[in-house]
């Protein structure tokens, strides 16, 4: 099951990550779109909940959910965040939401239209009228810049991992293949190991674009990655903000 080795270990993995990026571009979102001041958000693929932590901390209403049991296992024990396990796909949500985020690129995680249609259907039934939504994506420029063959290794004491990255062009699916190395607690001398790999179908923003129903979204913005600038062919990140339609 991906996550399952990856959770207790993933927050020290991803130290690099600036969150803040994150909820500095949600709060100039609410504030430039939003009519309402501090709306009630949803994160989908919300993880271990770091960025959930740091919009808690500036005043939103947080609910987030995860497909990993044990990724949402450590949000709940480390940050005692509501967290809802569930399949981005069928959210099993009765509260109405202001905004729904499915941010570093969790998206691409979908690799059929299905899938992406059966996403936008399940968001927009928990979005209030006029509800917002943000998601981003990664693209191939980022997979061929850093990721289309790529090996580190990190030693952080009581765990070490391998993680081989590469990108086949032809199938427009990035690999991320893990090897993680965990101490035995009952022997500090002998390690567990376990394998992981992740996959993620890196569709062109022109593709994502057309399979955003209109009847169910407006396109606010495709951005180029934390900013309001229009997205190129050098972005690396993209982010899309729709707006659900009130339908007469």
């Amino acid at each position: 099951m991906q996550y399952q080795a990856l959770a207790p270990i993933y927050d020290r993995l991803m130290d690099h990550v600036n969150y803040n990026e994150w909820s500095t571009l949600i709060e100039k979102i609410v504030d430039k779109y939003s009519a309402v001041e501090r709306p009630l958000v949803f994160e989908l693929g919300a993880g271990t909940g770091k960025l959930g932590e740091l919009l808690k901390q500036k005043g939103f209403n947080y609910t987030g959910s995860d497909l990993s049991f044990d990724m949402c296992r450590v949000a709940v024990e480390k940050r005692s965040l509501p967290l809802l396990c569930c399949d981005a796909r069928n959210l099993a949500v009765k509260e109405r939401f202001d905004l729904a985020v499915f941010l570093y690129d969790g998206i691409n995680y979908l690799h059929s239209k299905h899938d992406y249609l059966t996403l936008f259907n399940q968001v927009n039934t928990i979005l209030s009228p006029g509800g917002l939504f943000l998601f981003d994506i990664t693209t191939a420029t980022n997979s061929k810049r850093y990721f289309k063959e790529y090996t580190d290794f990190e030693d952080h004491g009581d765990f070490s991992f391998v993680r081989h990255s590469y990108f086949n062009s032809l199938s427009s699916v990035q690999y991320n293949d893990f090897t993680i190395f965990q101490n035995s607690t009952t022997d500090p001398q002998l390690f567990k190991k376990f394998t992981e790999q992740h996959k993620q179908k890196i569709l062109p923003v022109t593709t994502v674009e057309k399979m955003i129903p209109a009847t169910l979204f407006d396109i606010l913005g495709i951005f180029d990655s934390y900013s309001f600038n229009r997205y190129n062919t050098r972005s690396e990140r993209v982010h899309f903000l729709l707006r659900k339609r009130n339908l007469s």
